[in-house]
């Protein structure tokens, strides 16, 4: 009977570590494959998909089945090809802001790098997208900065942002109407008028 119960002991013990092992295998596989994905996407498998996206307009549309780490790679690998639309595609599709997890969190803050590049970049001939560019930055900067406020990254690339492009208050741009209809007139019966 004693043997009997160490051997049980002893089999309930060798499955549980084969189990372990094999899952083990199966994350390792995974792992294997999301990095040859994102090595393809950052060698510029996709930066020559990029350039034709940025021609023809046309991409191949292979980001539902990827995992979040290749999408986040390839959209990487785009904007710094130039493809910056098609970027912004992707990083949104990894946003998702009711439930910001790691990715979407990385997204955000490299979406909000890519237009600050984007707008920094252009100089005064194209003063109004640069502007554009830098307001969007800033937007998602403070859509990170609230999910995750303890982000340093985004507070110092948001205070540069607002260092390009200055905000002013609302207050200081239109007139207070209440200051506006407090003008004092003299009383016509006034004693102090020659």
């Amino acid at each position: 009977m004693r043997r009997a119960l160490i051997h049980a002991a002893f089999g309930t013990v060798a499955i549980c570590c084969a189990a372990w092992a094999v899952s083990g295998w199966v994350r390792l596989q995974h792992a294997g494959q999301v990095n040859q994905a994102i090595a393809a996407a950052a060698n510029g498998t996709n930066a020559s998909n990029a350039a034709n996206a940025k021609t023809t307009g046309t991409h191949e549309d292979r980001t539902g089945d990827d995992p979040p780490q290749v999408q986040l790679a390839r959209a990487t690998a785009l904007s710094k090809a130039g493809a910056y639309d098609e970027a912004a595609r992707l990083y949104n599709g990894l946003i998702h802001e009711g439930q910001l997890d790691e990715f979407g969190r990385t997204a955000l803050f490299d979406l909000g790098n890519m237009y600050l590049r984007e707008g920094s970049g252009e100089g005064g001939a194209h003063a109004a997208r640069s502007l554009a560019m830098i307001g969007e930055a800033k937007a998602r900067y403070r859509i990170l900065l609230r999910a995750a406020p303890d982000d340093w990254d985004a507070r110092y690339n948001l205070e540069r942002a607002l260092w390009l492009a200055p905000e002013t208050p609302s207050a200081l741009d239109t007139p207070d109407v209440k200051e506006q209809h407090n003008i004092k007139l003299r009383d016509p019966q006034s004693q102090d008028l020659p």
